[in-house]
């Protein structure tokens, strides 16, 4: 298997896109897989503002607040992701990694028709996973890439996804 595609039993190509499938609070979001560097304990990132692997410094993202998510980023499952957009490198706090999944492209769902503004450069889509409507992160906005740089009131984008049925299509 390839990080592009797979080989079906039948023996054609499936398009497929990776992630990793991270909870923050009660919201669940994916992280192009590419870009994941690692994923680290509270104990391997200690109590330091940056952390540095491999001898690459991954600025603090405290992507609870820029998304105005209550989470609780105590507990023992709490883990930090270190990414890479190749211009911009995070150490990204999250409640939870849930895991990393392959999806075939044509599972990926494209926004629905209310997001119009702004957050069209937070989220590039969602999909499904365990039963569970996960947001597809754009990680240029998370990384502070994106020019006018905003918070997003997660509660308003759940209530829209929730009101519109999503065509399916090539979101990831």
């Amino acid at each position: 298997m390839s990080l592009r595609g797979r080989h079906n039993s039948a023996g054609t190509l499936v398009e497929a896109a990776s992630f990793l499938v991270v909870r923050l609070g009660v919201n669940y979001f994916a992280l192009p897989a590419t870009g994941v560097r690692g994923v680290l304990t509270q104990e391997e990132t200690g109590h330091e503002e940056a952390v540095t692997a491999a001898g690459t410094v991954y600025q603090p993202v405290d992507l609870a607040q820029r998304l105005s998510v209550v989470a609780k980023l105590c507990g023992p499952e709490r883990r930090t992701v270190l990414y890479s957009t190749g211009h911009s490198q995070g150490a990204i706090g999250v409640e939870q990694v849930v895991g990393l999944i392959d999806i075939e492209r044509k599972d990926c769902l494209p926004l629905p028709s209310q997001f119009q503004k702004d957050e069209r450069d937070w989220f590039g889509g969602m999909l499904l996973h365990q039963d569970q409507l996960v947001l597809i992160l754009n990680l240029s906005w998370v990384l502070g890439e994106l020019s006018g740089v905003a918070s997003v009131p997660v509660r308003l984008a759940e209530q829209l996804v929730e009101a519109t049925p999503a065509s399916v299509g090539g979101a990831c």
